[in-house]
């Protein structure tokens, strides 16, 4: 019988050659970076409003990809692992659906607008599907939470001015205010006419539009609104009776100015593709020409184009984020064991990835510097963040060894620079911004869907990583920013201390949810210098062993996010698992028993050809809504498979 060492070389050699053969010629790692329900609908609703045709030959993809997520019910939910439907993405991707050409006498649509209608129609839909629907003059502009311009004339010190909003919000908001205040809406054609039957039986005449603004179906009411939103709203729309054209002109031309500088900052790509989708569209109202046509070139890099369907992603791509990771796995490994070349393409995509170029005039523009930082996605993208450079730091210092010359060191320090002015006013880290604003203008976050998205906080999982990372260019460069570093260092403990909860357990935004936080938190203290005997490490050490499973693997439900605990999913799920073992590995001796039965774990679930089976989404945004991350089974079994042998060395 193997001893456990044997068997886990023998996994990591498999999952090595699988990682091996689907390396890009660029050396990234590519995965569909899919999942929101919400994004494929208002793409192709972007090709009706801006007359961009889809062609022919794509339309039944573009169909399958709509179709896939609708449930039983008819429904289709927020994203594709919803058990539950939502009137805003079923509303819309009905709309979507129609406007491909498929009929309303369709089963599978004739069992959607049945539930929608059931649900109380689109007047019960989520803030975001109302507002899409008024641009497609399917609703009406005085049934929407207001979104006035003129915030953006406000002085910067104002609280609810942009520059205050997390950049991810804040992007969004954008051209949803552009809109908003021009009220533009698209010409009523025959089949906008046809849906507004279609939708509104009660007659879409016939509607009290104003006093639908925050009518919910409860399946579009997952985050409510604080009282101060539905006292603030109406005053809104009173107030803007009385704003001065001139007043709303100018804000207008602001508004616009701001979509041309970030279009123009990311060469037309943008941070996202909602903001892609609606920059696009304020470029067709402007009769801008030449600039509808750069945007067109690019988003279709939004599309992911499976063999039977197409589907939207959340950004452009993930490689920079999941060949970090992966690099960080092959770079634990010993000499003879990892896979040099893979290591040199990989560092080579990662420096050709960093952003190299400042903004002009970036507090203008309601932006953080942004030299020295990584993307999520590529360069391009232009928004660096902060434990995308972390992880990106982590991958190119460790990979010294394997690299016929270091990494430049202006790359390195560069990327330090970054993250040092990133830091948080509570020691903690984000991702694309700094909190800015006060904390408490989260309570007008009027989303519906979408929790704690008007501030950019500090996490548990981005602090974590951004310990790693400077504890080690302190290690190898003890001189590098040496008094920013150890601040920052201690700082960013203080955050980790202050925020561990009773149980041990760390809370994760960006991944499910206190497994996620705590196994990026266990690494990063470590790393920044605590012991294995401190209080805060050996509690949420305690935490991981108490969530590990029967079958020896860790796993908890997304449902752990919106309610705040751990709960526990009924088998293994081989990320969390991985990242378990991670922890562990970097918080007590080797020889744990729980650390073996979680590697035997992912020994048994690890195919022939060295992949993983398919596992549940395992990431997530504003708590709501999850986003896949397909590469984390990889590249988290190959760091816990490293890092176990890592230990074992003599």
């Amino acid at each position: 019988m193997k001893n456990l060492h044997s068997s886990v070389t023998e996994a990591t050699q498999r999952l090595l050659g699988f990682l091996q053969r689907t390396q890009l010629p660029d050396g990234s790692w590519s995965v569909p970076y899919t999942g929101p329900n919400f994004l494929l609908p208002l793409y192709v609703i972007t090709t009706y409003l801006t007359h961009h045709s889809i062609l022919d030959e794509e339309r039944p993809r573009f169909v399958a990809g709509l179709l896939r997520p609708q449930l039983a019910d008819g429904s289709i939910g927020l994203h594709e692992e919803s058990v539950r439907g939502a009137v805003f993405t079923s509303a819309i991707s009905y709309v979507a659906l129609r406007i491909l050409g498929e009929k309303a006498k369709r089963p599978e649509l004739t069992r959607l607008r049945d539930w929608i209608h059931a649900s109380g129609t689109p007047v019960k839909a989520a803030a975001w599907g109302k507002f899409i629907l008024s641009i497609l003059n399917l609703y009406d502009w005085s049934g929407v939470t207001p979104v006035p311009p003129e915030l953006y004339l406000l002085p910067k010190w104002v609280p609810v001015q942009p520059i205050n909003i997390s950049g991810y919000v804040r992007i969004v908001y954008l051209p949803m205010a552009y809109f908003y205040g021009r009220r533009w809406q698209a010409p009523l054609d025959p089949l906008l006419k046809e849906l507004r039957s279609e939708l509104f039986p009660q007659g879409f005449d016939q509607i009290d539009w104003p006093k639908h603004r925050a009518d919910l179906a409860s399946t579009d009411h997952i985050v409510p609104e604080s009282l101060l939103v539905r006292i603030a709203m109406p005053l809104v729309r009173q107030l803007e009776k009385f704003i001065p054209a001139f007043l709303r002109r100018k804000a207008l031309r602001l508004t616009y100015e701001h979509i041309c500088y970030e279009d123009e900052q990311s060469e037309y790509i943008r941070q996202a593709p909602v903001n892609a989708c609606y920059n696009t569209l304020a470029h067709f109202v402007e009769g801008q020409t030449n600039r509808l046509h750069r945007s067109w070139q690019e988003l279709p890099r939004y599309l992911w184009n499976h063999t039977d369907h197409i589907a939207c992603q959340g950004f452009t791509s993930s490689k920079v984020w999941d060949t970090a990771f992966t690099l960080q796995g092959m770079t634990h490994l010993e000499l003879n064991l990892a896979p040099k070349k893979s290591i040199q393409e990989g560092c080579r995509y990662l420096v050709e990835n960093q952003v190299i170029d400042e903004l002009p005039n970036p507090r203008r523009y309601h932006r953080l510097p942004r030299k020295g930082g990584w993307p999520f996605s590529e360069r391009r993208n232009g928004w660096s963040i902060a434990d995308c450079t972390a992880e990106s730091l982590l991958a190119l210092v460790a990979a010294r060894p394997f690299l016929n010359a270091p990494t430049a060191k202006s790359v390195l320090q560069d990327g330090v620079r970054f993250i040092l002015s990133y830091q948080n006013r509570d020691g903690g880290w984000g991702s694309c911004d700094r909190v800015v604003g006060p904390l408490w203008i989260e309570t007008f976050n009027a989303s519906h869907v979408f929790a704690d998205i008007m501030v950019d906080h500090s996490f548990a999982e981005c602090t974590g990583s951004v310990l790693s990372a400077l504890a080690l260019i302190r290690q190898h460069d003890a001189e590098m920013e040496r008094g920013g570093v150890d601040r920052a260092i201690q700082e960013g403990i203080r955050y980790l201390s202050e925020t561990q909860r009773p149980d041990g357990s760390w809370e994760a935004v960006w991944g499910i949810c206190f497994n996620y936080g705590t196994s990026f938190a266990i690494p990063g203290l470590r790393a920044a210098g605590l012991p294995i005997d401190d209080p805060r490490i050996v509690r949420g050490r305690n935490f991981l062993l108490s969530q590990q499973l029967a079958d020896g693997g860790w796993g908890e439900k997304p449902e752990s996010c919106l309610e705040r605990r751990p709960i526990p999913t009924s088998h293994g799920l081989v990320e969390p698992t991985a990242l378990a073992i991670i922890a562990l590995l970097a918080s007590g001796p080797k020889e744990d028993p729980s650390i073996q039965r979680g590697l035997e774990f992912l020994i048994k679930n690890q195919q022939e050809d060295g992949d993983f089976p398919p596992q549940p989404i395992p990431g997530l945004f504003y708590r709501t809504t999850l986003i896949r991350y397909d590469h984390y089974k990889r590249a988290f079994s190959l760091k816990a498979f490293a890092s176990y042998l890592k230990s074992e060395s003599p």
